[in-house]
């Protein structure tokens, strides 16, 4: 490789390196992963655009702590880790599939106590383990529910039994992903209920019950006041990933939900530590950087001035090539310039033949150089 292709190269790759920082430096670390019911999948089953919402409402805590030096190293946030005011703070808990340890029951049941207000949303997860540690005798079946009122599958089930409420306010139809029920107790008020032509799938095959069994209404949310807080179940996680909040009354139903938890309280808190999954699946970068057009016009334009500042041989160059493009662009006009001035002084000779002999004598010169 010839010298002056070095410096040449060496430059080009020096003014990426600082476009590549610039790109950086205005940009913000995003986790992402794609596992069910995460507010980190921006995928169909995730639940990124409950998190963004509430985001917007300025009242997400977060579950993640991010590390920036050599790495970017990830933390989350175990439950019992939060110190927050209880009537000051909600806790969603979506789809979890680990167990809940003695210490999280204990600070779930007292933070309910001190005013928490608490969403439960699961079907076929570990969300028993943590109602079987609170003063309730709620729990969540362990069958899918079908309905015969449903939307192309039984397992799409269509719910209409709403009870009035301020979390149902403007909910007509709700549209089910693969539920379970509520098995709830006698203080717990249900507000969404199945058709009386459901029932709970016990083998798992899709069949209607026994003759020893029979379609019946199960109750899908419901809500309880436990202590000085409360406790809300919903026996189908489904209802909040991002693929289905457009079903129906579904996105309605979950601004109300929103809405109800985040009344008189400034913190959200979405628990992500009971997923079966290593936590970040990836780390990109996101923000309000330059587009692909602006950030490739500025590395050219860096590569451009540094040839053309520091050798001499390439200002050289840029300069004898901007002059032939410049006279490129203006030939016509010199062209007719010399032309212009003979004919004004003699009209009567001819425009062509001097057109011709003009063209030969620019040619000409431009052959010598």
């Amino acid at each position: 490789m010839r010298p002056n292709m070095k410096k040449v190269t060496i430059y080009i790759v020096v003014v990426s390196i600082f476009a590549l920082i610039f790109f950086m430096s205005v940009s913000a670390p995003l986790v992402v992963n794609d596992t069910d019911f995460s507010i980190y999948n921006p995928g169909w089953n995730g639940c990124s655009n409950l998190a963004v919402r509430t985001a917007e409402m300025g009242r997400f805590t977060p579950n993640i702590e991010l590390a920036e030096g050599s790495r970017t190293e990830i933390t989350q946030r175990e439950l019992t880790e939060y110190d927050v005011e209880a009537d000051n703070t909600s806790i969603l808990i979506i789809g979890p599939k680990q167990e809940f340890t003695e210490q999280e029951k204990d600070y779930v049941d007292s933070f309910l106590k001190r005013g928490g207000r608490l969403l439960l949303a699961d079907n076929f997860g570990s969300g028993n383990s943590l109602l079987q540690g609170l003063e309730t005798n709620s729990t969540f079946h362990t069958d899918p529910l079908l309905d015969l009122a449903f939307d192309k599958e039984p397992h799409f089930g269509v719910a209409y039994d709403v009870r009035e409420h301020e979390l149902t306010q403007n909910v007509s139809h709700v549209m089910l992903n693969g539920p379970t029920a509520v098995d709830k107790s006698e203080h717990a008020t249900s507000l969404l209920n199945s058709s009386r032509a459901s029932w709970l799938d016990e083998r798992g095959e899709g069949e209607q019950p026994s003759e020893d069994k029979h379609h019946r209404q199960y109750p899908l949310i419901t809500v309880e006041n436990y202590g000085e807080g409360e406790l809300i179940l919903v026996s189908d996680p489904s209802i909040f990933i991002n693929s289905m909040k457009d079903r129906m009354d579904n996105e309605v139903l979950i601004q109300n939900m929103l809405g109800y938890l985040s009344r008189g309280r400034d913190n959200i808190i979405f628990d992500e530590s009971k997923r079966e999954m290593d936590f970040v699946h990836r780390v990109i970068y996101t923000g309000n950087y330059p587009g692909r057009t602006t950030t490739a016009f500025m590395i050219f334009v860096g590569i451009g001035v540094s040839i053309f500042m520091l050798f001499p041989e390439g200002k050289k160059i840029f300069i004898e090539k901007g002059q032939k493009s410049l006279l490129f662009f203006t030939r016509e006009d010199s062209k007719e310039a010399p032309l212009t001035k003979v004919l004004n002084k003699h009209p009567d000779w001819d425009k062509k033949k001097l057109q011709m002999i003009n063209d030969r004598f620019i040619e000409t010169k431009d052959g010598d150089e």
